[in-house]
């Protein structure tokens, strides 16, 4: 199963809004800054199948028109909807009939949506109204999984037999040494039951669990069969319990295991849940034993230790459907380092999935991307009033999203240091920021345009992490042989800089650069303009030093004197020397991406000489890095 295209004519922010997936990769990535609509993406994917999939029982309408093709056992499909109108391969249709849908959709929502949380339960009240009746093969179509279902798919998966796939997973993964024999569910009276006709009495065959029919009816006499009731030992509460109408019950999981040898990890999970959409399951836990000793149960495990979990496990129940697996930031409130190794664990997931079910996901952290393939990143941007998906480079995302879309912590920083690192073997110049870096790439495409750029340029955390950077030998010992090269304003980061070794360049207009005592590292400030206000922001005009930390040079200083940009300048008011800043930190992400690229190559020539000297410290035969 995959999606091959979409067209929606107008969703909220989504008008005339176009994608097509390659069908590279099971998972496709869709990054940008909160607002820009990525949850708009999943939101109108519900709506389309939930119009599709009740259409032939209510022929319910869709507020918008849309154009969905997808792939199922390598025969293409394509649906239309249009002022009313419905087409199935383009031929005008009454009934979806017998035209193959996805199996199930599958949505996990981290609560910063919470259209999507309620889009999926108007279909779960609907499914309630009719689940009590349902017919044995019924089930939830839309399966919303969050925080709340971490007790369900942990318990089915760990009453598999030892040899399941999943079930090993989940223990390395959560380093569960043992789990116990017994699974205790707490069973409270449902939605359905709400009046007395459901009122339990006798507790046996004809009124227990309130009365329940259809599939719920079912599966509930099969589960009775598999109560373990204590025999000896301590004792413990269980039965029904008709002063708070709820049941305790404990089950015996080999029981459990040969009851339903005839349903499959997927079917069992699928109805637990629906004993869950019902109200009915308040409760289902397994004791667990830690590695270590440590006595658990599944509320010990942390949001950021499960999220993974979260993942594979519904991926991992679902792999032998043809499913939409929609994962809308499931990586908001892990630690950088979890996000970081998020993307690597979720394609840990077995190949079979590449087979029957498209992931898609939306992301707004750097440090998930990081670790990201290239070719399934989408990048969701405005082009004038349209919002637009276009594939790009993992470099400009990250780029993108740090640049004023994400502020970066220091972690964040740091793993993505690591990551450039880790995935090349040539020279790299570090920036104090991101804008620096984005600068530097345009001077350089402006200066060279035929040719390749043979270094890596990686902004850090400011001057003072690029400092620490630089001095840790950790740097040295871990990339041996690496040159690097650190580039610092030519201000308060004077200080910085002047702690980096010793002098090997003392002309300002080439650089002034310090060599590391020990290894191929150099560190540079600003080239300074041969005249003119900016080099005396920088050299006194009496004695042809330099102002220290007291200078004042920064990269977007360098285009002051350019014709028609004296909106971006002004006089530094903090100062009594009348020097000129940049007007401000807010405006510089745009002045990078915006005004910087549209200028001439003329304008780029005070930073000939940085790039000369990065350029002799560059093996001949290198690969570039841009």
């Amino acid at each position: 199963m995959r999606l091959t295209s979409l067209y929606i004519d107008q969703y909220k922010n989504l008008r005339d809004f176009s994608l097509s997936f390659d069908g590279g990769s099971f998972i496709d990535v869709f990054v940008g800054k909160n607002g820009t609509g990525k949850s708009n993406l999943f939101e109108a994917l519900i709506e389309i199948f939930r119009h599709l999939v009740e259409f032939d029982r209510d022929k319910a309408a869709c507020d918008f028109s849309y154009h969905i093709g997808f792939e199922i056992d390598g025969k293409a499909i394509e649906i239309g909807w249009n002022s009313g109108k419905l087409t199935i391969g383009g031929k005008e249709r009454k009934t979806i009939g017998k035209t193959q849908l996805p199996d199930n959709v599958l949505i996990y929502y981290s609560g910063h949506n919470d259209t999507v949380a309620k889009l999926v339960e108007q279909y779960e009240e609907a499914f309630r109204r009719r689940i009590k009746r349902a017919d044995f093969d019924e089930a939830r179509y839309f399966i919303g999984i969050g925080p709340d279902y971490k007790e369900l798919l942990l318990a089915v998966l760990l009453m598999q037999p030892d040899t399941c796939k999943a079930r090993q997973f989940i223990r390395q993964k959560l380093g569960i040494e043992t789990v116990a024999p017994e699974a205790k569910m707490v069973l409270e009276r449902p939605t359905y039951a709400a009046d007395s006709r459901f009122n339990i009495e006798l507790n046996d065959a004809t009124d227990r669990y309130w009365k329940p029919e259809g599939i719920t009816k079912t599966f509930l006499d099969r589960l009775h069969c598999c109560i373990d009731t204590a025999t000896g030992g301590p004792l413990r509460s269980e039965g029904y319990f008709s002063g708070d109408n709820r049941y305790i019950l404990y089950f015996d999981i080999a029981k459990i295991r040969q009851e339903f040898a005839d349903l499959s990890p997927q079917e069992l999970f699928r109805q637990f849940d629906n004993l869950k959409t019902l109200g009915m399951l308040a409760e289902i836990t397994i004791p667990l034993r830690l590695i270590g000793g440590v006595d658990a149960t599944i509320a010990h495990f942390s949001d950021g230790q499960f999220q993974s979990v979260y993942i594979y496990s519904i991926v991992e129940l679902f792999k032998d459907r043809n499913c939409i697996t929609l994962l809308d930031e499931p990586d908001s409130f892990l630690h950088p380092e979890w996000q970081f190794d998020f993307l690597t664990q979720v394609f840990e997931i077995a190949d079979t999935t590449a087979k029957n079910n498209h992931v898609l996901m939306s992301s707004h952290s750097a440090s998930t991307i990081t670790n990201a393939n290239e070719s399934v990143i989408n990048l969701f941007e405005f082009k004038g009033s349209n919002l637009v998906s276009k594939k790009v480079r993992k470099a400009d995302v990250i780029k993108s999203l740090s640049a004023g879309l994400i502020s970066l912590s220091e972690s964040e920083a740091r793993l993505n240091i690591h990551h450039v690192l880790k995935n090349t073997t040539g020279v790299v110049l570090f920036t104090e920021g991101i804008t620096d870096e984005m600068i530097l790439e345009t001077a350089w495409s402006k200066l060279f345009p035929t040719e390749a750029r043979k270094f890596e340029i990686q902004y850090a955390f400011g001057c003072g992490f690029l400092r620490n950077l630089i001095k840790d030998n950790s740097l040295y010992q871990n990339h041996p042989g690496r040159t690097f090269i650190s580039v610092f304003d030519f201000d308060e980061a004077f200080n910085d800089w002047n702690q980096l070794g010793q002098n090997v360049q003392t002309d300002p207009c080439q650089c002034l650069v310090k060599k590391h005592s020990a290894h191929e590292s150099y560190a540079m400030l600003l080239p300074v303009p041969a005249d003119g206000q900016i080099r005396n922001q920088v050299i006194n005009p009496h004695t042809g030093s330099n102002y220290g930390n007291r200078s004042l040079l920064t990269i977007e200083l360098l285009f002051y004197s350019v014709p028609g940009l004296d909106q971006f300048f002004v006089v530094d008011t903090h100062r009594t020397d009348g020097f000129i800043k940049f007007v401000s930190d807010d405006q510089k992400t745009a002045f990078a991406k915006e005004v910087v690229p549209t200028l001439g190559p003329e304008y780029f020539e005070v930073f000939r000489p940085l790039f000369a000297f990065i350029k002799s410290k560059c093996p001949a035969g290198t690969e570039g890095g841009a």
